[in-house]
């Protein structure tokens, strides 16, 4: 019966180069994930910046108090907020009036209706923001006071959906893996020009392959009975028994 022949291990070169490969691959994908974390972070925070940006302009703007004190400010708070909306990016401009009514909203159908979120604290002077879920679904949303002679006169409301913010970091992370990509193939090219020269080096032999001719060496310089000297190319001492 004939045994079938073992698989020959991987040489010693072919090791080191699949064992660097798994490391940096590891490497990498683990900045990716971290950047990935970090990166939704930061995109939630630029938005609370660009909300409470877009709002406070809003409300400090005189046309817009002007425009409270009309029979309907909803004929002239609309366009306008519509147009901040578009030269901003953000996804929704809405205001209302104290009680939260609203005078301005991106589906026009939703202008008369209760705004949907928190607005306790603008009314008490404050500006603030949240994540929400209103009626163009979750978004991060900055909300502050409309004021006139310390007197709240109505509330702004800006903010731009969470789908947006993942779609940002989505392009971010698909740009980082691209990178990501071309460092781990960097790598491997320089993993494996190394490994080709220790290749070379140990005749494409495995660390058992090694050990033994080491052992075998070992024993038949000790079997001979003469002393054995050799000397390198620069007279060095390179081999004795």
């Amino acid at each position: 019966m004939r045994i079938p022949a073992l698989p020959r291990p991987r040489s010693l070169a072919g090791q080191l180069f699949a064992m660097q490969a798994v490391l940096l691959a590891l490497v990498v994908a683990g900045y990716a994930l971290f950047t990935y974390v970090n990166g939704h972070s930061q995109a939630e925070d630029a938005a609370r910046r660009q909300a409470t940006a877009v709002a406070r302009s809003i409300a400090d703007a005189p046309s817009v108090r002007t425009a409270i004190h009309t029979f309907d400010p909803s004929a002239e708070l609309q366009p306008y907020a519509l147009r901040v909306q578009k030269d901003t990016g953000v996804d929704f401009v809405t205001i209302m009036t104290p009680g939260g009514i609203r005078w301005t909203h991106p589906d026009p159908d939703q202008i008369g209706r209760p705004f949907l979120g928190n607005i306790a604290r603008a009314l008490r002077g404050e500006t603030f923001t949240e994540t929400y879920t209103g009626t163009l679904g979750p978004s991060v949303r900055a909300v502050t006071p409309v004021k006139e002679d310390g007197r709240v006169i109505g509330l702004v409301s800006a903010g731009i959906k969470v789908e947006a913010i993942s779609e940002r970091v989505r392009e971010q992370v698909a740009a980082l893996f691209s990178v990501a990509a071309g460092v781990l193939a960097l790598g491997a090219i320089g993993t494996y020009v190394i490994n080709a020269q220790l290749r070379r080096h140990t005749h494409g032999m495995n660390a058992t392959e090694l050990s033994r001719m080491y052992d075998y060496h070992q024993a038949a310089l000790h079997a001979v009975r003469e002393g054995l000297l050799m000397l390198d190319a620069q007279h060095r001492v390179a081999l004795i028994n």
